[in-house]
């Protein structure tokens, strides 16, 4: 599944072929087949792995939370954490750019697993704003905020570099505190 996100992200879904993959990941054409029916089909399976290693990762953080503000930034941190790890960074890259290349089935079914993320995300906030304790914004706002900016890392942050992902998963997350509580939790 890694190295079937990895093509699929270096190359483009589009021009990315069954016969590359099989190739790459020394499992024969028809061993691909068999498990998958087509290309979309693939994908499907490769988004909806990343989804599941993620909310794992989210339930394991979340167990043992002693208020919302440390749920948050378990989530916040958690989140990066796992798109900054180099394996798993084309999960979420493919979970965005490529939504459009999915059968409508599991483009609903992931858009659905997506919508139930941000609403982790949106619900420690409404209770951190019924606490009086979130900066005068608007939940759904700060919540797109704060996945987006996450999400950005993406984009820009390799390793090795300056930070470790661990520091960078560090640093987002005191931003992102700072940027919705008030006194930076």
């Amino acid at each position: 599944m890694r190295r079937s996100a990895h093509l699929f992200l270096e190359r483009g879904f589009e021009t990315t072929s069954l016969m590359d993959i099989a190739r790459a990941t020394g499992i024969s054409k028809a061993g691909l087949y068999y498990h998958f029916s087509s290309k979309q089909e693939m994908l499907a399976a490769i988004v909806n792995y990343g989804h599941e290693i993620l909310e794992e990762e989210l339930r394991k953080e979340l167990v043992d939370c002693r208020n919302d503000e440390e749920a948050l930034r378990r989530l916040v941190r958690t989140y990066a954490l796992s798109i900054t790890r180099e394996d798993d960074a084309a999960f979420a890259i493919l979970a965005v750019e490529e939504m459009r290349s999915l059968l409508p089935a599991d483009r609903e079914q992931i858009a659905s697993r997506k919508r139930a993320f941000l609403e982790l995300f949106r619900e420690r906030l409404g209770r951190l704003a019924a606490a009086g304790r979130l900066r005068d914004v608007d939940i759904t706002t700060a919540t797109h905020t704060l996945v987006g900016m996450v999400l950005w890392l993406t984009r820009w942050y390799r390793q090795p570099g300056r930070l470790t992902a661990r520091q960078m998963a560090d640093e987002i997350t005191e931003l992102a505190i700072h940027a919705v509580l008030p006194d930076g939790g």
